[in-house]
Protein backbone atom coordinates (compact mmCIF):
# COMPACT_ATOMS: atom_id res chain seq x y z
CA UNK A 1 0.00 0.00 0.00
CA UNK A 2 1.23 3.41 -0.93
CA UNK A 3 0.75 5.59 2.16
CA UNK A 4 0.68 9.48 1.09
CA UNK A 5 1.86 11.43 4.23
CA UNK A 6 1.25 15.17 3.65
CA UNK A 7 4.24 17.40 2.76
CA UNK A 8 5.27 21.05 2.32
CA UNK A 9 3.20 21.61 -0.60
CA UNK A 10 0.69 18.81 0.06
CA UNK A 11 -3.04 20.23 0.55
CA UNK A 12 -4.16 16.70 2.32
CA UNK A 13 -3.80 16.65 6.47
CA UNK A 14 -4.63 13.12 6.33
CA UNK A 15 -2.82 9.83 4.87
CA UNK A 16 -4.48 8.48 1.81
CA UNK A 17 -4.54 4.36 1.59
CA UNK A 18 -5.11 2.60 -1.82
CA UNK A 19 -7.67 0.62 -1.88
CA UNK A 20 -9.61 -1.69 -4.45
CA UNK A 21 -13.06 -2.05 -3.07
CA UNK A 22 -16.36 -2.06 -4.90
CA UNK A 23 -18.72 0.62 -4.24
CA UNK A 24 -21.91 2.15 -4.85
CA UNK A 25 -22.99 5.93 -5.28
CA UNK A 26 -26.87 6.89 -4.53
CA UNK A 27 -28.15 10.20 -6.32
CA UNK A 28 -31.21 11.98 -4.81
CA UNK A 29 -32.28 8.32 -3.15
CA UNK A 30 -32.00 6.88 -6.68
CA UNK A 31 -31.02 3.44 -7.80
CA UNK A 32 -26.96 2.70 -6.91
CA UNK A 33 -24.54 2.93 -9.31
CA UNK A 34 -21.89 0.77 -9.13
CA UNK A 35 -18.22 2.53 -9.15
CA UNK A 36 -14.69 1.55 -7.99
CA UNK A 37 -12.41 2.81 -4.84
CA UNK A 38 -8.94 4.32 -5.41
CA UNK A 39 -7.83 5.70 -2.29
CA UNK A 40 -10.10 6.54 1.12
CA UNK A 41 -8.84 9.04 3.90
CA UNK A 42 -10.28 10.30 7.07
CA UNK A 43 -11.15 13.46 4.69
CA UNK A 44 -12.87 11.84 1.41
CA UNK A 45 -12.83 8.96 -1.07
CA UNK A 46 -11.28 8.37 -4.79
CA UNK A 47 -13.23 6.85 -6.81
CA UNK A 48 -12.83 5.66 -10.55
CA UNK A 49 -16.39 5.15 -12.64
CA UNK A 50 -17.28 5.07 -16.55
CA UNK A 51 -18.68 6.98 -18.74
CA UNK A 52 -22.96 5.41 -18.09
CA UNK A 53 -21.79 6.65 -14.33
CA UNK A 54 -21.06 10.09 -15.10
CA UNK A 55 -23.95 10.51 -17.25
CA UNK A 56 -26.26 9.75 -14.71
CA UNK A 57 -24.19 11.98 -12.05
CA UNK A 58 -24.50 14.89 -15.00
CA UNK A 59 -26.78 14.01 -18.13
CA UNK A 60 -25.48 17.56 -19.01
CA UNK A 61 -21.97 16.33 -19.56
CA UNK A 62 -19.69 15.77 -16.47
CA UNK A 63 -16.91 17.64 -18.30
CA UNK A 64 -18.64 20.41 -19.64
CA UNK A 65 -20.68 21.46 -16.42
CA UNK A 66 -19.70 22.25 -13.27
CA UNK A 67 -20.02 19.35 -10.50
CA UNK A 68 -18.29 20.52 -7.53
CA UNK A 69 -21.64 21.56 -5.75
CA UNK A 70 -23.64 17.71 -6.58
CA UNK A 71 -23.69 15.45 -3.49
CA UNK A 72 -23.71 11.96 -3.49
CA UNK A 73 -24.43 9.03 -1.00
CA UNK A 74 -21.35 6.32 -0.96
CA UNK A 75 -22.05 2.74 0.17
CA UNK A 76 -18.68 0.58 0.45
CA UNK A 77 -18.59 -2.63 2.59
CA UNK A 78 -15.53 -1.94 4.61
CA UNK A 79 -13.22 -5.48 5.76
CA UNK A 80 -12.42 -5.02 9.37
CA UNK A 81 -11.57 -7.04 11.55
CA UNK A 82 -12.77 -10.12 10.03
CA UNK A 83 -16.35 -9.09 9.20
CA UNK A 84 -18.03 -6.45 6.90
CA UNK A 85 -18.94 -3.02 8.02
CA UNK A 86 -21.03 -0.71 5.80
CA UNK A 87 -19.81 2.69 5.30
CA UNK A 88 -22.54 4.97 4.60
CA UNK A 89 -21.45 8.59 3.47
CA UNK A 90 -22.69 11.76 2.14
CA UNK A 91 -19.92 13.49 0.15
CA UNK A 92 -19.83 16.20 -2.37
CA UNK A 93 -17.38 15.57 -5.86
CA UNK A 94 -14.40 18.26 -5.23
CA UNK A 95 -12.74 17.38 -8.54
CA UNK A 96 -12.56 14.89 -11.28
CA UNK A 97 -10.36 13.70 -14.08
CA UNK A 98 -10.80 11.91 -17.23
CA UNK A 99 -8.45 9.26 -17.34
CA UNK A 100 -9.73 7.93 -20.63
CA UNK A 101 -11.90 7.54 -23.35
CA UNK A 102 -14.37 6.10 -21.20
CA UNK A 103 -12.76 6.23 -17.17
CA UNK A 104 -13.06 8.72 -15.25
CA UNK A 105 -11.46 9.67 -11.67
CA UNK A 106 -13.62 11.84 -8.97
CA UNK A 107 -13.00 13.06 -5.70
CA UNK A 108 -15.32 13.56 -3.16
CA UNK A 109 -14.87 14.76 0.34
CA UNK A 110 -17.06 13.94 3.14
CA UNK A 111 -19.52 16.05 4.78
CA UNK A 112 -21.30 13.56 6.86
CA UNK A 113 -22.17 9.88 8.00
CA UNK A 114 -25.04 8.02 8.28
CA UNK A 115 -25.35 5.04 10.96
CA UNK A 116 -22.39 5.56 12.81
CA UNK A 117 -20.53 4.46 9.98
CA UNK A 118 -17.40 7.20 10.84
CA UNK A 119 -17.14 4.35 13.74
CA UNK A 120 -16.11 1.40 10.65
CA UNK A 121 -14.42 4.18 8.67
CA UNK A 122 -11.91 4.59 11.91
CA UNK A 123 -11.64 1.57 12.32
CA UNK A 124 -10.66 0.25 8.82
CA UNK A 125 -8.67 2.75 8.53
CA UNK A 126 -6.69 2.15 12.05
CA UNK A 127 -6.47 -1.56 10.05
CA UNK A 128 -4.63 -0.21 6.82
CA UNK A 129 -1.86 1.46 8.84
CA UNK A 130 -1.06 -1.75 10.63
CA UNK A 131 -0.99 -3.78 7.73
CA UNK A 132 0.07 -1.09 5.39
CA UNK A 133 -1.17 -3.67 2.30
CA UNK A 134 -3.43 -2.85 -0.05
CA UNK A 135 -7.43 -3.82 0.96
CA UNK A 136 -9.01 -5.78 -1.89
CA UNK A 137 -12.68 -6.98 -1.96
CA UNK A 138 -13.57 -10.19 -0.77
CA UNK A 139 -14.32 -12.83 -3.42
Amino acid sequence: MTLAIPGINERRRSPRYEIDLSADIVLDEGNPLPVSTRNISSAGLQIICDGWVTDQIEPRGIQNHAVTHIHLKVIIELPVEGKVEKLNVNCRILSLQRLSQDKYMLNLVFIDFENNSDAALHKFLEQCQQKKTVIKAYA
